[in-house]
Parts: structure tokens; C-alpha cells; sequence
């Protein structure tokens, strides 16, 4: 059976309700400006391309017309417009009358996850099977960043920032779900992503987890697939707390609560669900091993979404 690439064009005689994404990261220093290419086919067989963008205290979707988008097959590379997002960087030309955002980033070399026939993706075993509601990838934890930007006017310097690239696709987000990704810690090679989900398989919904920490050389993945269970989450004064345990791993996340920006997510195919996001918030990562703590950092600039409430088994002891 063909693995379902996490790279390249997913929309390929795909029927209809279907979307695609991606979400190319930037920080520099706290600073983070996010951008999200991608299309939603609707019941009618349209494509509708849109571009979102957020920053820490901005959000805005521009949408275009169907002929105005290209995706490449073979590599990297989604054009719409005049805007161009690929591996080696994005070119952008955007304006409205509250935001114009034009300028060009290239990026360094993409610091990708370990992959294995059993893991050929974030999604494990699942990336094997074909009628998953929501499929998720990451593209790279980390790359340096140059170029600038000129957001409504004033030039942004991202030389020496970094970025990160995931995508999602498939017919509709998980209809509740966290997510929190961080790759500026005080140890430079650090690199985190989690996320949980209500997962529909089979007339059943299970709460799937992904988690990744990266540091340096050494990889540490927590997941379903790997036998992870939520031991409990919960609100600790202005942070919301989530504890995780894999055998011999525990890791507890801790993320900073604020309100977050409007964000179109995808329900049916199409971009009419309203969410928020946290462009830019602070968390805590806690990683212990065989009862030894081997990592423990706060993060700045992290991306953060609380969507619905998981209602998933958890541990409670």
C-alpha cells in the first residue's frame, strides 16, 4: 500500500468534502508571524484558495479564486496569486484595506522527524489507513530564517529567526482538539509539538495523541501508537496543565492562557469554522525519564489552540 506523503499535493481526484493546508511558522526573537496556504473542495467540486495570516496581535484570511491556485505534485510548492510557498522559502504579496504584507524569507535546511515503516509520519501506523476524518504531518521542527517582510510598512528582519512547517488534510478538523508547538527554548536544539484529539475510527471515537520533543540528536516521541495515555489536565492558576505518560516516560506541559485570535478551520471540507489560536504564548515543558527529569524549559513565542473539550478516557493516578 502507498504511504500517503506528508510533503506534496494530497487534492489529486480527491472527492469532495476535502481540504488541505499548511502552516509555515516565523519567529524572531517573540515575535511570530504565521502563515496558512491552502484550498477546501466543496460539494459543487469548487476550490476555494485562501492564505491566512496570524500574528501576536493580528489575524486576517485572504481568499481567492480557483484558478488563481497551483500545487505541485512533485515537490514542495504551492502558488497562489502572486504568493509562492516552497522548501526553500515563501514570497509574499498580500494586501487589504487593514493589512499588506509583501516580502520574501528563505529558509535553511528542514530538521525533520525520525521515520520508519511503522512510523512513516507524525501519524504512525495511521498514515497507512485511507479514510482517516483529519491527517497531520510535519515538515520540519526547525530551519533558520532570512529575508524581510514589510507588514503595513515597517520592514521585519527575520535574519537569524527560525520556522516551522506542518500541514493537515482530509475533510474536517477533529471536532475538539489541543495543540501547542515551541522551538524557542534556552537550549537552542530544543524542539516541541503535542497534540490531542477526538478521533472518529470505525463508528467509535478514541483521544489520539502525538507529541515530539527534540533535542539536539535524541528524539522523544509520545503516542497513541506507542501505548501514551493523558493522566489528567487541568487549570493551574493562569496555566492550563497537561500530564502524559508512555512507560517509562512522563512529560507534563504547562501553557500560558490568553485569548486568541479568529482562525478559519475546516468543517466538511470547507473553511466555515471559527476558531483561536495563540500566535505567541508561553509554555513549560517537563520531560521525565525512568523518574529522572531530563529536560525541563520555558518556551516563548509557542503556538497554542484549545478547541471543544476532549472527552477521552484519562489516567487518574
Amino acid at each position: 500500500m502507498m504511504i500517503p506523503t506528508d510533503k506534496f499535493f494530497q487534492g489529486y481526484k480527491k472527492k469532495t468534502p476535502f481540504f488541505e493546508g499548511w502552516y509555515f511558522k516565523h519567529q524572531i526573537g517573540d515575535e511570530v508571524y504565521s502563515f496558512i496556504p491552502g484550498y477546501s473542495i466543496a460539494e459543487n467540486d469548487e476550490t476555494y484558495p485562501f492564505i491566512q495570516v496570524i500574528s501576536h496581535d493580528y489575524s486576517e484570511c485572504f481568499f481567492f479564486d480557483h484558478e488563481q491556485l497551483m500545487v505541485c505534485e512533485e515537490q514542495l510548492l504551492i502558488k497562489i496569486g502572486e504568493n509562492e510557498f516552497s522548501e526553500e522559502g515563501m514570497s509574499l504579496s498580500l494586501s487589504s484595506p487593514r493589512l499588506t504584507v509583501k516580502g520574501t524569507i528563505h529558509y535553511g535546511d528542514f530538521s525533520s522527524l525520525q521515520r520508519g515503516r511503522y512510523t512513516p509520519s507524525i501519524m504512525g501506523p495511521f498514515s497507512y489507513i485511507s479514510f482517516m476524518e483529519c491527517y497531520h504531518g510535519i515538515l520540519s521542527m526547525n530551519h533558520s530564517l532570512k529575508g524581510n517582510l514589510i507588514w503595513n510598512g515597517k520592514t521585519i528582519d527575520f535574519t537569524h529567526g527560525n520556522g516551522y512547517l506542518e500541514k493537515d488534510w482530509g475533510s474536517s478538523f477533529p471536532s475538539a482538539y489541543l495543540w501547542a508547538q515551541c522551538n524557542q527554548f534556552d537550549t537552542p536544539t530544543a524542539r516541541f509539538f503535542f497534540s490531542a484529539a477526538e478521533i472518529p475510527f470505525l463508528g467509535f471515537h478514541f483521544l489520539g495523541i502525538i507529541s515530539v520533543l527534540q533535542i539536539e540528536d535524541e528524539e522523544y516521541r509520545l503516542a497513541t501508537y506507542y501505548g501514551a495515555k493523558i493522566r489528567n489536565i487541568y487549570q493551574e492558576g493562569d496555566y492550563l496543565v497537561i500530564r502524559i505518560r508512555q512507560s517509562k516516560l512522563e512529560l507534563k506541559i504547562e501553557v500560558l492562557q490568553k485569548v486568541g485570535h479568529l482562525l478559519m478551520a475546516p468543517e466538511n471540507g470547507l473553511m466555515n469554522r471559527v476558531i483561536r489560536e495563540k500566535a505567541s504564548t508561553e509554555i513549560i515543558v517537563t520531560l521525565i525519564k525512568n523518574k529522572k527529569q531530563i529536560f525541563h524549559q520555558r518556551g516563548t513565542g509557542a503556538g497554542f489552540e484549545e478547541v471543544g473539550k476532549l472527552r477521552g478516557s484519562t489516567e487518574n493516578n
